[in-house]
């Protein structure tokens, strides 16, 4: 494959993938992105958390971190508590509106991709399957 398929491939990739997150975001109450959807649904998983395993988990900087945490915060989707013996360590946990908005968000991605793959044939949807298939199991390969 050449470079300039290669870059057009990736391109395009990049452009579907934005257009769907922007579509997602326009479908919610909140003005949320991708990175808070993604906090929210740790959090629901893991229950409550350390910022510092948040940031592992999803390889963002403590930072970027609690950036996001003022909006979630704010909208009350999470809650923070200190440690009672060190008050240095902090704890999140979703709340019922947070559960809520996540559950919500996943539904709209739902809508969203289901209409977009709506446009590809089955055999299309199998091929495109088949390919990310492929492409995961490479990029588990180069993570052991």
């Amino acid at each position: 494959m050449s470079n300039d398929t290669i870059f057009e491939l990736l391109h395009t990739i990049e452009h579907v993938t934005h257009k769907m997150l922007v579509r997602m975001k326009q479908d919610t109450d909140y003005d949320l992105g991708i990175s808070h959807i993604l906090v929210l649904h740790e959090l629901r998983m893991n229950g409550e958390c350390r910022p510092s395993d948040l940031a592992k988990i999803l390889n963002f900087t403590p930072a970027s971190l609690t950036h996001l945490s003022s909006k979630l915060a704010t909208h009350k989707l999470i809650t923070k508590k200190q440690d009672d013996t060190d008050k240095r360590v902090s704890y999140w946990k979703i709340t019922k509106e947070g559960i809520d908005v996540l559950n919500e968000a996943q539904k709209n991605g739902q809508v969203a991709r289901k209409e977009l793959f709506s446009h590809l044939t089955e055999d299309e949807q199998n091929a495109l399957l088949t390919i990310y298939k492929k492409l995961d199991i490479s990029l588990q390969a180069e993570n052991v």
